[in-house]
């Protein structure tokens, strides 16, 4: 299983250095993220790639109902987050990030 940082940075990297990734990344990143990283992205989870350029910012926001519950938060303060394994991301405590969600 890997966090989510270490997640962002192989994905960033290969996008850097692979034309041919960050074409796919940008066209399907369902796939190409799944590839990349070994793991299944659950059909109710969207995946958005979107690139900034030098007049466009993008500044991505948490979800406005987004709480961390106790055991989320102590394991952020131990510098704990977000862990992707084959089966998806799961929250610091260990819980899963999907928890409730239905695969259609």
């Amino acid at each position: 299983m890997i966090d989510h940082d270490e997640a962002l940075r192989r994905i960033i990297t290969r996008a850097q250095e692979d034309a041919g990734f960050r074409d796919q990344l940008k066209a399907e990143p369902r796939a190409a993220v799944a590839s990349l990283l070994g793991i299944k992205i659950p059909s109710v989870v969207s995946v958005t790639v979107v690139e900034d350029s030098p007049t466009h910012l993008h500044i991505v926001l948490p979800a406005e109902n987004d709480q961390l519950s106790d055991a989320d938060l102590d394991a952020v303060a131990g510098g704990a987050g977000v862990s992707w394994s084959p089966t998806g991301p799961s929250a610091a405590s260990g819980g899963s990030l999907l928890a409730g969600w239905n695969d259609a």
